[in-house]
């Protein structure tokens, strides 16, 4: 629990980082306007631009959670549950593959992780694909667990 709630930190904090850089970046843009609507030149059509401004959600508003998927034979369709979110559609669901805690890192292995979808039930459920990329429709031997950061 203590070691999910280190990596939710750590990829809130990355977040954080990245927004701000984005934001930055947005104001120092050149090719940014001030104005909101502009004719376009020759066409005579109305361009719209909007300006996008950061957006900083609540501590408590994030879910993190360790879901033990195994060792299995090929493609994976599994569902992580009792995550504790509320909002039937959250606003960003982050997976990453990994090994067991108590596993040394020495597996050449490497995996995608694919959320597929959100539901309420049991609490808060996560739909995740989980397919390895070195050996395309293999399988894994190792007890493969899955991070995920939901902000709701």
């Amino acid at each position: 629990m203590k070691k999910s709630l280190i990596i939710g930190a750590a990829l809130v904090a990355c977040m954080v980082v990245l927004t701000l850089m984005s934001g930055l970046a947005q104001a120092q843009s050149p090719s940014s306007r001030t104005g909101g609507v502009e004719e376009d030149e020759g066409k005579g059509q109305e361009v719209t631009e909007e300006r996008v401004t950061p957006q900083f959600v609540g501590p408590t508003r994030f879910f993190t959670g360790d879901c033990t998927i195994g060792p299995r034979g090929g493609d994976v369709l599994f569902r992580c549950f009792n995550l504790g979110f509320t909002n039937p559609s959250p606003r960003l669901i982050l997976c990453q593959t990994r090994n067991a805690p108590e596993e040394f890192i020495d597996h050449s292995d490497q995996f995608a992780c694919q959320v597929i979808g959100a539901t309420l039930e049991d609490n808060g459920s996560v739909w995740v694909r989980i397919r390895r990329l070195d050996i395309p429709g293999a399988g894994w031997g190792q007890n493969l667990h899955i991070n995920l950061l939901v902000v709701n």
